[in-house]
């Protein structure tokens, strides 16, 4: 993992889940705004956008999801971007951990 600093302002270069659990404190988050990969078998440079099953990926994605949830500030906002197929399995999902 990378850690780019300037002027108050960081990039992290690294697995979401490993930085999101290392380098982001608790309720500091203003905003969160994912796009993940969306398991959609997409070919990126020979690397193909593809979990070995739709639960490995939700699986994934529910983790991720987790630890946003628990980084934004209780005024927080998070927006995700996803495939139409997975929408409905990322609303209930949020829609448990934000009421």
């Amino acid at each position: 993992m990378n850690l780019f600093e300037k002027n108050g302002h960081a990039i992290i270069w690294g697995d979401a889940i490993d930085a999101l659990t290392a380098e982001i404190p608790d309720r500091s988050v203003d905003l969160v705004f994912a796009d993940p990969p969306y398991n959609i078998g997409k070919n990126f440079n020979g690397r193909k956008d593809r979990w070995p099953s739709d639960e490995a990926y939700l699986s994934w994605c529910y983790q991720w999801l987790e630890l946003c949830v628990s980084k934004l500030k209780p005024t927080g906002s998070l927006y995700v971007m996803t495939a139409t197929q997975n929408m409905p399995f990322f609303d209930i999902f949020l829609r448990q951990r934000m009421t």
